[in-house]
């Protein structure tokens, strides 16, 4: 993404889906409550990215609604193209990883 705001409203944001790079065109255009505000992510101060990247994503997925649920691990391949693992914390063989420093 570039790092500042675009005087067009365009933006391309490159993501990662099925294994293979897209990239998605959107707008500066957001939904928002009737009284201000956007619906879906918050930034703090005038962070612009937050809403792209999440409104990109969207548009990869077919609306924000398919965004809800799901697992971060997910995201993580889609935002970077890398393989993800899920680990459980409370899982005895992660822990005796985390104690014998295997897991880092």
């Amino acid at each position: 993404m570039t790092p500042n705001a675009n005087d067009d409203g365009l933006y391309r944001v490159k993501l990662c889906k099925n294994g293979e790079w897209s990239i998605v065109t959107i707008d500066d255009y957001f939904p928002c409550y009737p009284d201000g505000g956007p619906i879906f992510s918050k930034c703090h101060g005038n962070e612009l990215w937050v809403l792209l990247l999440e409104k990109a994503y969207a548009k990869l997925h077919g609306n924000y609604y398919t965004l809800r649920g799901g697992f971060a691990n997910e995201g993580m391949m889609d935002l970077t193209g890398c393989p993800t693992d899920i680990f459980d914390f409370e899982d005895e063989r992660t822990q005796q990883m985390i104690k014998s420093g295997e897991f880092f």
